[in-house]
């Protein structure tokens, strides 16, 4: 069954269960009220009172019967008295046999008792040896129409009470219903949209009640997830291309390499010098395939959470001084500058010093990429503040635009395009896999321009973590 049937139904359910409540309640009331009082005299005929009184005034012992039933006529009521089973005065005009065989069965007391025999009302007492009936045979039309013309209007009254409630019932239902469907409708729509892939049109929905929250939390959830799926798309663009690119950059060095063996197997390098130029370039060359199969195996490592971090106590400047000095040789070459800054005393932390070297490599290797200075100098600066151990990476090159330093460490994120494509062989995960690192130590990662790029690395003091 449908929600607004159910409702249609369990409304007018209602409304007639209440009504016919009513009813029998109040069916029952009148009831009771029937034998309440004076043994119910107040629902028969009026005048029961006068006659019930003219009974009890009487003294049997004067035998003036006719007296007493010219009292009793003048209320309607006619008299019968009886005396050890026997007639002693009748002025009964109803069928008498079957009216006084009705009233002697009845038990009498001094009291009286009243009620309806044979479409009549009778008062009926015990005095003095006599049993005393005052009998009114009209009662029938007396009291008796009159409560069926009160009541039976009243069932009328009470009966077109109920339709009209019941349909103005139904009538206001509909319309509670029809408000209650129109925005489950709506989102049953949004829902089949969002099944078959239509994430672009949101669910409609003006009201102010409390499906209005739910219809705005469903729009919320459509469009996180299109942007959700345009992030994915972009992220497996930018996977793809990196893999294509990488892939593409290994065909380079990997023919050269061959070039140069096959160039030693034919003998064309014929001297030692030209045999040890041939190998160092091929050397070189394999090392380029190195750095390219790395970065493959840093980017499968990031997708599955596996990337190795095996932590042992040291000196945070005391590695920088040893990445230096393994820097220093090629970075001269290339005439690059570094300098180093090291605040005096121990500086220890827990690092995995792999992993830590190749976020030092990564951030030379940005700057050398894209610091763009000539000469380029860099600069790495270690010192203590609040607890933490603080490294700042600093070149003197041209920075970074305020609007993209946000996105420098977001994975596949390359802020310059031409720049890149110019390069060639930007992959947009070496800042990510800063990141990645240092907040796997349990540190933090800043970026800021002043005269330059500056990259600011905080990481727990080895002494905290000891406490710990």
């Amino acid at each position: 069954m449908k929600v607004i049937n159910r409702i249609m139904v369990s409304s007018a359910m209602l409304v007639v269960l209440s009504l016919v409540s009513m009813l029998v309640v109040a069916g029952i009331f009148l009831y009771v009220s029937t034998m309440d009082g004076d043994g119910g005299k107040e629902m028969l005929d009026p005048r029961i009172f006068q006659a019930e009184e003219q009974l009890n005034s009487f003294d049997p012992s004067a035998n003036e019967w006719d007296q007493l039933g010219e009292r009793l006529a003048g209320y309607g009521y006619e008299l019968l008295v009886m005396q050890n089973n026997g007639i002693v005065y009748n002025s009964l005009t109803h069928p008498k046999a079957e009216m006084i065989n009705s009233l002697t069965n009845i038990k009498l007391s001094n009291d009286g008792i009243a009620g309806r025999l044979q479409a009549a009302t009778f008062v009926a007492m015990s005095s003095d040896g006599y049993s005393l009936y005052a009998v009114k045979a009209e009662a029938e039309d007396g009291a008796g129409s009159n409560l069926a013309s009160i009541l039976q209007p009243a069932i009328l009254v009470l009966v077109a009470v109920i339709v009209v409630i019941v349909l103005l019932s139904q009538l206001f239902t509909r319309k509670m219903a029809y408000r209650i469907l129109l925005p489950l409708n709506a989102l049953t729509e949004g829902a089949e949209r969002v099944k078959s892939g239509d994430l672009s049109r949101p669910v409609l929905y003006m009201g102010k009640d409390e499906f209005a929250a739910v219809c705005a939390a469903f729009n919320h959830m459509q469009e996180h997830l299109l942007e959700e799926r345009q992030k994915n798309a972009a992220y497996e663009k930018a996977r793809i291309d990196l893999v294509a690119g990488i892939s593409h950059d290994l065909r380079t060095p990997l023919t050269s390499i061959k070039g140069y063996i096959k160039g030693l197997r034919d003998g064309v390098a014929g001297t030692p010098e030209k045999r040890e130029q041939y190998l160092q370039i091929a050397y070189r060359k394999s090392s380029e395939m190195d750095k390219l199969l790395q970065k493959l195996f840093d980017f499968s490592s990031l997708e599955t959470g596996n990337l190795p971090l095996l932590l042992a106590e040291g000196d945070l400047g005391a590695f920088v001084r040893d990445y230096a000095d393994s820097a220093r040789e090629e970075l001269e070459h290339s005439r690059i500058a570094l300098t180093l800054e090291l605040a005096p005393g121990s500086h220890p932390v827990r690092i995995d010093t792999e992993q830590m070297n190749r976020v030092m490599a990564n951030l030379t290797d940005n700057a050398i990429k894209y610091a763009e200075a000539s000469p380029l100098q860099l600069r790495i600066s270690v010192w203590q503040e609040n607890g933490r151990e603080h490294l700042l990476f600093a070149d003197n090159g041209m920075g970074v635009p305020e609007e993209q330093l946000p996105h420098l460490f977001e994975q596949f994120w390359r802020g310059d395009q031409a720049r890149t494509q110019l390069k060639g062989d930007s992959s947009g995960l070496g800042l990510y896999i800063v990141k990645y690192i240092v907040e796997r130590h349990g540190g933090t990662v800043t970026v800021r321009n002043d005269k330059g790029l500056q990259i600011e690395l905080v990481l727990p003091s080895g002494l905290e973590n000891n406490d710990a």
